[in-house]
């Protein structure tokens, strides 16, 4: 199949750094402008693995996106599926690059558009003059939710779970065709535009506003705007390493600088002018027609460093088109000339008083419309955080009447409202556990003079107790798994009962914590959800006697985010007439227990449960065991399961309310999973914000 050739390259720069905190990169990048391929590939495992991974997809790559035998789409999913394969048959031959993988975004210029492929949480940026836009969805947790529009940018850069992926290049065998593996999207690539292809060392330490001023300032010089990006990510920080493709349109430095209205730009805001004057920038200002302006002076000729120059750290690959035009001088327009008059003010002096008249109206209306804006602006947040507003004001307006902040109640209490019934009137109250902030010294005691709206915000430490879910409550851990609940000292072995108990309750939360016990004081059912319809997010179950969460009756709950791993029962038990969600959750090495093998998903009777976005695998039993077969077609679909073949992943089960006979799993879990322990990631079913069906364990640990 024949495929678009694009008569001249575009000016192109690409960099990586090893960053301020690794002695190693990881990160490759790929720059041929000349067959207009680009990439940014972080390599993900201990040791040199990472590189490995990395180095091999590079190779891969650059081989196979150099013939364009198909059509773009097609192309990019061959080319990174042989990757993957290389990278998976090499870490099985080499036990010492066990679990590798990497995470890559590719791009394939075809003239006016681009076909980016694209897996894990690497990131393809579309830049216009003044505006930034990311691409590529992050095929992660906390990317999910940043794309749902759960976190602000801000909130994700800080996030602890940033660098947990779901998906990934080399972990397993996937095929170019593959469900929810590769997203494959078309953009157009405009002449007043550019693209950013960028490694989330770069994305993590520099909000997208900043990435924007910073290529904008060097817009006539790709190479110059590659190595500020860096050197504003280490400066930063440099917590990872930093990898940038920068791709400019033709027209993209003139566009800018028509926009600012003056020179400015390659180098520092004097570059534009610098191209224009007809100098360049030898550090690779545009030497082509079009990048600076139609009218940029020439540079030298030619292409200036391949692709391949710039697989190693800190390595630059900048292609340069013909010769540019001579510089042309733009006409004056009539009557702009100045006075040539000696006497300040000449110019204000000649224009008329009609003139004068409409320029101060025209000034009145600017300052009005200012205020107006700010007005509306200050109404717009206060509106957006009356929340914590209505909280904060709460609490002061508590202490100066010597009231604030008691019995643990920290914020809130002046407008939280409500009846005799307990049911909050105003925005809620934030009740803090923990000795040290002063608050309430166990959860259940929070939870006992919590309301509906009332968030319960329980300090980092180990809870002896049980917990008895509140309808409208939040029990949030301030800090993700800072918070353990352990069985109590009486409880004796085998836990006499339930870590955290919902019976009937609706609209409660829990989010964060870590459900742990141990071989010698093992909760019974670290979750029992009955007829309730709460949310259970980011928390980690491990250490039950029997199941890790069990949801029965007519319940209508939503678990996501969590890692269930290492219970003796099933990962989830389902039963009764159940419905929950069950999203983006690890479910791994369950139902352990010999001769009695369970399965990482049990559904029993008549439960319809939603499983979308889980990683399940290297559990006693089949990944998902239900009662009947028309569902079994969409769960494997929906979620991953490892290496395992689809009768092995999703079986049903041989009686009534029994478990699907054992399966011997593929144990990835001590490949890829148990080396790295946290959870996996936002994905919901087709069509949700956060839909994803490949979910993958965390990658790095910082």
């Amino acid at each position: 199949m024949s495929v678009m050739s694009r008569a001249r390259s575009p000016l192109a720069a690409a960099a990586t750094d090893p960053g301020r905190e690794r002695a190693n990169n990881e990160d490759r990048v790929l720059c041929e402008p000349d067959l207009g391929i680009f990439a940014v590939i972080d390599g993900v495992g201990g040791e040199s693995a990472g590189e490995v991974a990395a180095e091999t997809a590079l190779e891969v790559l650059r081989a196979r996106l150099s013939r364009r035998t198909t059509d773009s789409a097609r192309l990019v999913r061959e080319a990174i599926a042989l990757a993957n394969r290389q990278i998976y048959e090499r870490a099985l031959s080499d036990a010492r690059l066990s679990g590798m993988s990497c995470v890559l975004t590719v791009a394939v210029l075809d003239g006016s558009k681009v076909t980016v492929g694209q897996v894990g949480d690497s990131r393809l940026y579309a830049l216009a003059p003044g505006d930034i836009r990311k691409v590529t969805p992050d095929h992660s947790p906390v990317g999910a939710r940043e794309d749902a529009g759960d976190l602000s940018e801000l909130e994700a850069m800080r996030h602890p779970r940033r660098n947990e992926i779901f998906r990934d290049v080399g972990s397993s065998p996937h095929e170019p065709d593959d469900a929810r593996w590769i997203d494959v999207l078309e953009v157009p690539f405009e002449a007043g535009g550019a693209l950013l292809l960028c490694s989330d060392g770069l994305s993590d330490m520099l909000p997208s506003r900043e990435i924007l001023e910073t290529v904008e300032s060097n817009a006539a010089s790709p190479r110059a705007a590659v190595r500020a990006l860096i050197e504003r990510a280490n400066a930063a920080g440099g917590k990872d390493n930093v990898s940038a493709v920068l791709v400019l349109g033709d027209r993209f430095a003139e566009a800018v600088r028509r926009r600012d209205g003056s020179g400015g730009g390659g180098g520092g805001r004097g570059g534009w002018a610098g191209a224009l004057r007809g100098g360049g920038d030898r550090g690779g200002a545009s030497g082509r027609g079009g990048a600076g302006s139609a009218g940029s002076p020439g540079g030298t000729a030619g292409d200036v460093g391949r692709g391949r120059d710039a697989t190693a750290a800190g390595a630059a690959a900048v292609s340069r088109r013909s010769p540019a035009s001579s510089a042309r001088q733009s006409p004056a327009a009539p009557g702009a000339a100045a006075s040539t008059s000696s006497r300040s003010g000449a110019a204000w002096a000649r224009t008329s008083a009609g003139d004068r008249l409409r320029q101060s109206l025209a000034g009145r209306i600017g300052r009005w419309l200012l205020v107006l804006a700010l007005l509306f602006l200050a109404g717009f947040t206060a509106y957006r955080y009356r929340g914590p507003l209505a909280s904060w004001a709460g609490d002061l307006l508590g202490r100066l009447a010597g009231r604030g902040g008691a019995g643990g109640r920290r914020a809130g209490s002046a407008f939280s409202g409500g009846g005799a019934d307990g049911a909050g009137g105003g925005s809620g109250s934030a009740l803090a556990v923990g000795i040290g902030d002063g608050g309430f010294a166990t959860i259940a005691e929070a939870l006992a003079q919590a309301r509906p709206g009332d968030t319960v915000d329980v300090a980092p430490g180990r809870y002896p107790e049980r917990i008895v879910l509140r309808s409208g409550v939040s029990l949030v851990s301030r800090i993700p798994r800072g918070a353990v609940l352990q069985p109590p000292p009486a409880a004796g072995n085998g836990g006499g009962g339930p870590a955290v108990l919902a019976n009937g309750v609706r609209g409660a939360r829990l989010a964060g914590f870590r459900v742990a016990g141990t071989p010698q004081a093992p909760w019974s059912v670290g979750l029992r959800l009955d007829g309730s319809e709460v949310v259970i997010e980011e928390t980690e179950v491990t250490g039950a006697a029997g199941a890790a969460v069990e949801i029965r009756g007519a319940d209508r709950s939503t678990l996501r985010y969590c890692y269930v791993h290492h219970n003796a029962g099933p990962g989830v038990l389902v039963a009764g007439d159940a419905a929950p969600r069950l999203l983006a959750n690890l479910i791994t090495g369950n139902g352990g227990r010999p001769g009695a093998p369970a399965p990482g998903v049990e559904v029993r009777d008549l439960a319809a449960p939603l499983l979308a976005g889980n990683r399940i695998e290297g559990n006693g039993g089949p990944g998902v065991s239900l009662p009947v077969p028309e569902r079994v077609d969409e769960i494997w679909r929906w979620n991953t399961f490892g290496a395992v073949p689809r009768e092995q992943a999703v079986r049903v089960a041989s009686g009534p309310g029994g478990a699907a006979a054992s399966v011997p799993g593929r144990a990835i879990a001590s490949r890829s999973l148990a080396a790295r322990p946290a959870a996996a990631a936002g994905a919901g079913p087709p069509g949700a914000a956060a839909g994803d069906a490949a979910t993958r364990a965390p990658r790095r640990q910082r």
